[in-house]
């Protein structure tokens, strides 16, 4: 698929976010496949919504921005889905700087940006260092295939860390905790480093009310 159109229309751009291991985007009550949901937290706590769902959203990455919102930082990614370019269509998404979107861009480095990616969600069941259960959830990228061999392998790892910093325990009310503020700032100055062709605007979310922030059972781990 030859990519390369331009998000010149507020229309081209559609919205969503990855929570629990999909692609999740809120639609009117009539839309096609709208399933319902109560909020439970944040100041719209008892209101009904309709979300779609996706596993995997496959494009060229033409943009990705770190920004400011009510419950911290968060990055979003712009991804060219046209299939014709004369009707322009692109997806942001966005993504927390939790475990799941730190894994994400640890793999940014090796994640050919002139070519489509696909990003595909898993939830993984599991357990944590206490032996309790826990939901880890990924938003994995391949290039050329679905498999094995076109899965992108991340740039930092423990073993070799390539300058990636280490979590640091600090202590907070008396309580050792693990902090990754040199971790974020390392990422987030990783993505301002990506001098995009033919920069856009940042991606503006669309007036709807804001959804609830909830929290994914996934556990930090110190690297």
């Amino acid at each position: 698929m030859q990519r390369g159109a331009k998000a010149n229309q507020e229309s081209a751009v559609k919205y969503w976010n990855f929570s629990k291991g999909q692609f999740t985007r809120r639609v009117s009550e009539n839309h096609k496949g709208a399933t319902p949901r109560v909020l439970e937290q944040g100041p719209n706590t008892g209101k009904t919504i309709y979300e779609i769902f996706m596993d995997q959203v496959t494009g060229q990455i033409t943009e990705i921005k770190v920004r400011e919102g009510d419950y911290g930082k968060s990055f979003q990614i712009l991804i060219d889905v046209t299939e014709d370019e004369q009707s322009p269509e692109f997806y942001a998404v966005d993504f927390r700087f939790n475990s799941t979107g730190k894994s994400l861009l640890k793999k940014l480095p090796n994640i050919d940006l002139t070519k489509d990616v696909a990003l595909v969600g898993y939830a993984i069941d599991g357990t944590n260092s206490k032996g309790e259960a826990v939901t880890n959830y990924y938003a994995v990228p391949y290039q050329g295939e679905i498999s094995k061999a076109g899965k992108v392998l991340p740039a930092y790892t423990m073993e070799e860390p390539n300058g990636y910093p280490e979590m640091k325990k600090i202590k907070v009310k008396g309580k050792n905790t693990w902090d990754d503020t040199d971790q974020l700032e390392f990422l987030e100055n990783l993505i301002n480093s990506i001098k995009w062709e033919g920069q856009q605007e940042q991606a503006t979310p669309e007036a709807v009310e804001t959804p609830e922030i909830e929290d994914e059972e996934t556990e930090e781990v110190p690297f």
